[in-house]
């Protein structure tokens, strides 16, 4: 019997259950006025930045660089590192996705601490791997111990997000590189870092990554301009280790992963990292206001080394999201767990904790 042609052929079963990623906006075609559901940086692009993306635009009639290798040489000199050491695509959860296809076959495990960050479910189960997820501690951070209790033989990627997303919690230095020592050497090591400009005392771990990565060869770091270099709307992210590594992560990248005008965005951006800097250093004002005041008020806060905060509400997230977003605020809203709160700009701030305290006499029984 010939199938109905008014439906369309089945995807693969790999699509069957696989969680959708979430919007951090509140309902309805209006943008809130608070956006602070994303993680994005507050402030617009440098005057630079927007001059040279400007000039890119003369060249759009051409390719860019086939393996974006302007932009990796400039971030291998960066970081003390060979060129033939970093790849460039669009965004680091672009190269997370191409480690998994290149690394992991249907059947093998990818374990990470959980909660974490919502995309990896699916890239995980996009390439027929099992994402093992280990839950994180009392504190909300990665518990080490339960972490490698967790890998077997079948584990191929130990998937590390820190400081973690959505929790903002973050290992030390010394326990982060004590961990990844203990993996076996036939697991990949991804270490997230997209977040790591914003920890304390971050400016050695965001600059000398050369240090680590010739410690644990295993080891893959990914990186992003999307959160304290403010390129959200661009992707470009990169990922750097062995040369071993970046070879096979080109082996399965597509041509051309970055336009020119990311290029020169990321290009622009390395020339002039004081307004990094700047952005990094009020975003540690607006957390501590933001977590202190929050506390004050009754509601509890995770530790956070990220550009944003974590609420472990549990079933109480959604009640304040709503009532957040009646107050025009978008947060991202993780059910019967928690809320994440981007910290963005000292009216942010304000917005956020006067909303809180009208919502407080509700919070024991919301």
């Amino acid at each position: 019997m010939r199938p109905d042609r008014a439906t369309p052929p089945a995807p693969s079963a790999r699509l069957d259950g696989l969680p959708g990623y979430g919007k951090g906006r509140a309902t309805g075609a209006r943008v809130a006025a608070h956006r602070l559901g994303s993680n994005e940086a507050p402030d617009t692009v440098h005057p630079a930045i927007a001059r040279a993306v400007t000039a890119a635009l003369s060249g759009a009639n051409r390719y860019p660089d086939l393996r974006g290798e302007t932009l990796a040489a400039a971030l291998a000199a960066r970081h003390g590192l060979a060129a033939a050491q970093v790849a460039v695509s669009a965004g680091s959860i672009v190269l997370l996705d191409q480690i998994v296809r290149g690394w992991c076959d249907s059947g093998d495990e990818i374990v990470a601490p959980w909660r974490s960050y919502e995309a990896y479910p699916i890239i995980a189960g996009l390439s027929g791997a099992e994402l093992v997820q280990v839950p994180l501690d009392a504190e909300h951070g990665v518990d080490p111990a339960a972490f490698l209790a967790a890998l077997t033989e079948r584990s191929r990627i130990a998937l590390i997000c820190n400081p973690n997303n959505p929790t903002g919690t973050a290992l030390e230095p010394q326990a982060l590189d004590a961990l990844i020592a203990a993996i076996p050497a036939h697991i990949l090591v991804v270490l997230d870092e997209a977040y790591c400009d914003f920890a304390d005392g971050a400016e050695a771990v965001a600059k000398s990554p050369a240090a680590r990565l010739s410690r644990h060869p295993n080891l893959v770091i990914l990186r992003t301009f999307s959160k304290a270099w403010g390129l959200a709307g661009l992707r470009v992210g990169y990922a750097m280790a062995a040369p071993e590594i970046i070879k096979h992560i080109h082996a399965v990248q597509p041509p051309f992963p970055l336009p020119g005008v990311a290029l020169a965005a990321a290009l622009a951006a390395l020339d002039h990292e004081p307004a990094v800097t700047a952005r990094i250093a009020r975003n540690a004002t607006e957390r501590r206001r933001l977590s202190e005041g929050l506390r004050a008020k009754g509601v509890p806060v995770a530790p956070s080394q990220a550009n944003f905060v974590w609420l472990p509400l549990g079933e109480r997230s959604a009640a304040l999201n709503a009532h957040l977003a009646q107050m025009d605020i978008a947060a991202r809203c993780f059910d019967g767990e928690g809320l994440r709160i981007t910290t963005g700009t000292a009216e942010d701030t304000d917005a956020v904790l006067d909303a809180v305290a009208s919502w407080r006499p509700h919070i024991g029984s919301a």
